[in-house]
């Protein structure tokens, strides 16, 4: 049988919970006394109640609201709005994208489960009706990253005790797609259709091989734009991006003119369509900077740090690519460094 236990001076008991996996958990609850005597009579209020601890119900006991004692209901659509404003307070340097991310998250987990759903309840076959909810046009990609973000909203459940564990979601597989880049012919026809700065723009992102908010990041110093990691870094490691004296004016316009990134990846997606071609992205630039980055130097780890990488398995795309393919979409990559294509003697032996 429970027993109060004294922690910091006052009384707690320790009850049992059964989680979502099946598993008994526990649970402290607050007897809100330093008198063993109360603290014993506390328990007992708390007993008639061990049922439906145990099946995850929250109990508010009226020591601690100065109410009769009730079995209180926490509705999803009352902790989504508490998480959303919680992240604002704590994280004030969080990234205006990342917060979108997470309220993106939380309309969908609402729009699947309903906004009255009672969140302690919640399993794993509530979290796959969630992966379901999604149409079929968007991107595992973007299944993923609201999935994370649900993830994060659960853990922050459990340490705030709302839920006694968070429950577990096989993990979504992407196949690993080769990088879309673009040639150097394609490059040109683009930037014909395109302003003579927005020109300069895509040449820069290709040659430095940044992401399209990077620029727009950070401090210059010197010859290098230095991005730390609480500033925006994707993977939180300080960035360093060496930068030609043409790159560095052309990021000091872009943050003159005061367009937001979205509207350089609109203009190159409206380029794209006005030059006639087909399956590219403004990220492309990044994935051409990175297979040119390998190409040139055949060293992977040197790619891998140029492009800001934490995990080389990340880089190690670029380096599956035919080269045959290479040598035609960048006939003066190969006119430059004269090794990209390791050429066979056309004579017979």
């Amino acid at each position: 049988m429970p027993k109060p236990t004294k922690l910091r001076n006052r009384y707690y008991v320790r009850m049992p919970v059964l989680a979502s996996d099946g598993r008994t958990k526990y649970k402290w609850i607050a007897l809100g006394t330093t008198n063993l005597a109360e603290a014993q009579r506390r328990l007992m209020e708390v007993l008639a109640y061990k049922e439906l601890i145990r099946e995850g119900e929250d109990v508010e006991f009226f020591w601690r609201t100065g109410k009769p004692n009730s079995v209180k209901r926490i509705f999803l659509f009352e902790m989504t709005k508490k998480y959303l404003s919680w992240t604002k307070r704590r994280n004030q340097r969080l990234k205006t994208s990342t917060q979108e991310i997470y309220r993106c998250a939380m309309e969908h987990l609402i729009k699947a489960l309903g906004k009255n759903f009672l969140i302690e309840n919640i399993s794993r076959k509530d979290l796959e009706k969630f992966r379901e909810s999604f149409s079929d046009d968007l991107s595992l990609h973007t299944v993923k990253k609201n999935e994370r973000a649900v993830q994060t909203f659960l853990r922050w459940l459990k340490d705030e005790g709302v839920i006694a564990s968070v429950p577990k979601l096989r993990p979504l597989r992407i196949p690993r797609q080769q990088p879309v880049y673009v040639s150097e012919k394609e490059l040109e026809l683009i930037k014909v259709e395109t302003t003579p700065f927005m020109a300069k723009v895509f040449q820069m992102y290709l040659e430095t091989g940044m992401r399209l908010s990077e620029a727009f990041l950070g401090e210059i110093k010197n010859t290098f734009l230095v991005i730390q990691g609480a500033d925006g870094a994707k993977n939180g490691m300080v960035r360093e991006i060496p930068l030609k004296p043409e790159h560095i004016e052309i990021i000091q316009e872009m943050r003159t003119r005061g367009w937001t990134p979205k509207h350089y990846s609109r203009t190159f997606w409206k380029a794209c369509i006005d030059a006639e071609v087909e399956g590219k992205k403004f990220h492309s630039l990044r994935h051409t900077f990175g297979i040119m980055s390998w190409l040139r130097d055949r060293d992977i780890f040197l790619t891998m740090k140029m492009m800001g990488h934490s995990n080389i398995s990340t880089t190690q795309i670029y380096t599956q690519f035919h080269l045959s393919r290479i040598q035609e979409d960048f006939p003066s990559l190969v006119k430059e460094t004269g090794k990209v294509i390791p050429f066979r003697s056309s004579s017979v032996g």
